[in-house]
């Protein structure tokens, strides 16, 4: 485990939930271990996957804290390894996932200038059949702290103060099968602003139709964020705009149209794209406001 004593640098936790990629996760924990950062620790929560892991662990056991649990979702296993964290800030990497070998440093050393308790940045998505493409999380924006922030963030982009999540019993929330990382973000938004810092200092592997991608979720998805929110934070219906309220009520009505009409899966994702177009518009000109 690379914990060498620092006492110039805060520890950072490095959470990886893990269930298919053994080949990937190798990757994920080299570009952990390639930082020049040196008080770190690394906690792989292996959820319930039954993928032959020996090569890995033989080549990586002894740099990690490796925990294997009953597969409950990659919400759950974020959340036992915020609980098994030991560090002053904690960092998220998927394990399909990687870090430019400055992450930890330079996200590490701003949050401190700037007195951040949470952070995030921009990113790089790459994959077999898509093009490399640099994601601007909030294009415009400079270097500072927000009381907004855009709803895409990468959650390999996040740095957290522990004290954040812990203080206010905040995690990842295990009910959502889409957008528990969303949720997540908007409470603490409503506790702590946030720190962005206009950099690429992670890369994001796209494979297959990534679920983010798809209409039909994304009518689901923020719909249901969108009620939890009401739910968990106080005041947060009225502090949205009309044009945003419109928007999530064009959700629920293309939520409802395509749950209700029976279509086989290709054309229930045709017609969501057509019932998202409105909403998505409209979102993208509320943060313009």
């Amino acid at each position: 485990m690379n914990e060498k004593n620092n006492n110039a640098k805060p520890k950072v936790s490095v959470i990886i939930p893990f269930y298919r990629g053994a080949g990937w996760l190798c990757e994920a924990v080299d570009s952990v271990l390639a930082q020049g950062f040196d008080n770190t620790e690394i906690i792989v929560i292996n959820d319930g996957s039954k993928e032959d892991v020996a090569q890995f662990l033989e080549k990586h056991q002894q740099h990690i804290r490796y925990i294997k649990t009953e597969n409950r979702g990659a919400a759950a296993a974020r959340n036992r390894g915020i609980q098994e964290a030991a560090g002053e800030y904690i960092a998220f990497l998927d394990s399909d996932d990687l870090w430019t070998p400055e992450k930890l440093s330079y996200q590490t050393e701003k949050m401190i200038e700037h007195g951040a308790l949470w952070s995030y940045t921009d990113y790089e998505t790459f994959g077999d059949d898509v093009p490399t493409q640099v994601k601007e999380m909030s294009p415009g924006q400079a270097e500072g702290l927000y009381s907004r922030f855009s709803p895409y963030i990468g959650t390999p982009t996040v740095m957290v103060a522990k004290s954040l999540l812990t203080d206010n019993g905040f995690s990842f929330h295990e009910d959502f099968r889409y957008g528990q990382d969303a949720l997540l973000w908007e409470q603490l938004i409503h506790k702590a602003p946030i720190l962005y810092l206009p950099r690429v200092l992670s890369r994001v592997r796209i494979r297959g139709a990534n679920a983010g991608r798809r209409a039909a979720v994304q009518l689901h998805t923020r719909v249901a964020l969108y009620d939890k929110c009401c739910e968990l934070i106080p005041g947060y219906r009225e502090e949205h705009s009309p044009l945003f309220r419109t928007a999530i009520a064009l959700c629920r009505f293309g939520r409802k149209f395509v749950d209700k009409e029976k279509m086989d899966t290709k054309s229930a994702e045709n017609i969501a794209r057509v019932m998202f177009a409105a909403p998505y518009l409209l979102f993208k000109l509320d943060r313009k406001l």
